[in-house]
């Protein structure tokens, strides 16, 4: 396209972004329009590798928008690119429509990630930027940032990563427009200069006019070119609402849609005549709802097996004997399958010597990163390496992993649905001396609310090797809980478990004692006294706990007429809150709790923990012996 062809795209992005944002009722006006000349150099002035008709081509540059609140500008540029009609993007946030008030990858072509929490764009970028260079694919990674939006500390966690691993495919663009939602960026919080923060963190520093789309297709085009060992920063200084006289310099539109007659001035200010003010006005939306939408707001299927099932071989009593940590199956399995031929990726945050990965880092240098002590980093780096073809492991401690990083797991992993295993080790009280600080009690909790997440809590050493296989296999984000203590051999060498699956270890007529994880020896230890007793227990191992076996446990408890629940987490959320659902809504019986009453942990040895939190085998027969009692 010629200068003045390219200025006419820009100034009909900002006619979109206008009449979108206005039939909306709601938006992001300001920063989309400040933005419009940035996304035009890079979707039509030649810079950006991307083909309409095939969106999903490997030879495509990535663009990542981190300042996921412009998605008006995003939609704009890709249907003026011909990604969709045009006249869609007056659905704009809509009931049913594909333009989601933030951008949707599960919903439109062209959108490479949903975005929306601010900080993590970056992160992203990088861990795309890392897996597109492993897998030998030269294409590059673009994000657009808000200068606002480098408040987040996590930009700088990503900045950090992205030059000590020399990603010189990735170029970050910041639309300094100077003010946020609460008015100018200075007066917020003081960013200071961008240019110099980033140049210190090792990139290269490039500014620009970002209204000057011949500056930007210059600027942007020789970084592209360049490539090199370390990342591009280019900070392009805008106007917030360029184009619309009222809203320029205004933060006050950051978030708010003008009312008609504010969209008459501004569509007026963007050239249209009278006559075509008015046709614009008198178009109306057309909602068409895809299967993909609807498939959107369906629960997925369970996904529990039908039918009883086997439960895999039992430890020999020689094996018995062996007592494991399930953390050490996490490096050791990871590198039989990329032995195997899977694309294993793995990132941790400066543990890899405690979670294992250090071992899979040693095998496989170039497919793990240690992102330092920057969990919420960790995750993102892990999402993009999912979206470069990788299947992406995190690990960490629990408390970390999942409770730091949960609006990262929730926001990216789990809404755009990513291949990655959130496996994080040191959950619950096994942490020990470490104290409550560091005993994750509610990480399954935090896990089970989220749409697309599998959990799995394996038993011992082998059930964990047998449920990092399953994670790795298994579509979507799976979460598997480890361990720090060393346990008992439950299950014999090469168990194979299933998704979906509780197992019946001990057939019993009297009570249904249903556990999962370290709770699982403890189980057995408290039938066997139980049988001591006459009292038969009936033993499951709720290994999976999301999708959770319903059969299984239903038939039971309708045996038995009654159920004890085990777990070495909060009595919240987790499995014992599953099981109390689902005898709730399919056979209602007396129902007691053996795990952590509302309560933090403190230091003390694994198995002191154990029994002062009343978690072990005699709290599980006291609390038999008092369903026996009332």
């Amino acid at each position: 396209m010629e200068l003045n062809e390219l200025q006419a795209k820009a100034n009909d992005i900002r006619i979109d972004i206008v009449r979108s944002v206005a039939e909306a009722g709601s938006g992001h006006p300001g920063g989309s329009l400040s933005s419009a000349d940035i996304l035009t150099a890079l979707y039509f002035g030649g810079v950006l590798q991307h083909d309409p008709q095939n969106p999903t081509s490997d030879a495509r540059d990535r663009f990542v928008m981190a300042k996921g609140h412009a998605a008006p500008a995003l939609y704009a540029t890709l249907a003026n690119a011909g990604y969709f009609p045009r006249e869609e993007l007056l659905t704009l946030r809509m009931w049913g429509s594909r333009l989601q008030g933030h951008p949707d990858c599960r919903l439109l072509p062209g959108v490479e990630v949903s975005t929306g929490s601010l900080g993590q764009g970056l992160s992203i970028s990088a861990g795309l930027a890392c897996g597109l260079r492993t897998k030998g694919n030269n294409a590059r990674v673009f994000a657009l940032l808000g200068d606002g939006e480098c408040e987040e500390g996590q930009v700088w966690e990503a900045a950090m990563f992205a030059a000590h691993e020399k990603c010189g495919n990735l170029i970050a663009i910041v639309d300094y427009n100077h003010l946020q939602i609460d008015g100018d960026v200075a007066d917020v919080v003081q960013v200071g200069t961008l240019a110099e923060k980033f140049e210190a963190f090792g990139w290269h520093v490039h500014e620009v006019d970002g209204h000057s789309i011949e500056a930007l297709i210059e600027q942007l085009s020789a970084c592209k070119a360049e490539g090199g060992s370390q990342p591009h920063a280019i900070i392009a200084h805008t106007t917030k609402g360029k184009g619309v006289s009222f809203m320029e310099d205004q933060a006050g539109w950051h978030g708010k849609a003008p009312n008609a007659e504010e969209t008459a001035i501004a569509l007026a200010d963007l050239g249209l005549s009278q006559e075509e003010i008015e046709a614009s006005l008198a178009q109306k939306p057309q909602v068409e709802i895809t299967d993909a939408f609807k498939a959107l707001i369906t629960p997925e299927a369970t996904g529990a097996a039908n039918g009883a099932a086997a439960a895999p071989a039992f430890a020999s009593e020689e094996e018995k004997a062996t007592k494991k940590a399930t953390r050490a199956a996490l490096g050791e399995t990871l590198i039989e399958l990329a032995q195997e031929g899977m694309s294993i990726a793995a990132v941790d945050a400066d543990l890899a010597g405690s979670t294992t990965l250090g071992k899979f880092g040693a095998a496989y240098p170039e497919q793990f990163y240690n992102a330092g002590i920057a969990e919420q980093n960790m995750v993102d780096v892990a999402a993009g390496l999912a979206l470069a073809g990788n299947v992406a492991f995190t690990g960490s401690f629990a408390v970390f992993g999942t409770g730091r990083t949960y609006d990262q797991i929730r926001n990216t992993v789990a809404y755009s649905n990513l291949n990655v295993k959130i496996c994080p080790t040191h959950a619950g009280v096994s942490v020990g001396p470490d104290g409550g600080s560091h005993q994750m009690l509610e990480d399954v909790a935090l896990m089970r609310e989220l749409p697309h997440m599998k959990i799995l809590v394996p038993a011992d050493y082998n059930a964990a090797k047998s449920a990092i296989r399953l994670a790795a296999q298994t579509p979507g984000p799976v979460y598997v809980r480890m361990g720090r203590s060393n346990v008992p051999t439950v299950y014999a060498e090469g168990a194979q478990l299933e998704i979906g699956r509780a197992y019946v270890l001990r057939e019993g007529t009297d009570v249904s004692i249903i556990a999962n994880g370290v709770e699982i020896r403890e189980a057995l230890l408290a039938a066997e006294e139980l049988a001591q007793k006459g009292i038969s227990a009936e033993v499951i191992d709720a290994f999976c706990v999301k999708p959770l076996d319903v059969e299984t446990i239903v038939t039971s408890v309708k045996k038995t007429g009654r159920a004890v629940v085990a777990e070495e987490h909060s009595i919240y959320g987790g499995l014992c809150s599953a099981v109390a659902e689902t005898l709730a809504q399919h056979h209602p019986v007396p129902c007691t709790f053996v795990a952590m009453k509302d309560v933090f942990g403190k230091s003390g040895s694994f198995e002191e923990l154990m029994e002062q939190f009343s978690l072990n085998s005699a709290a599980i027969v006291e609390a038999v012996e008092s369903q026996n009692a009332s």
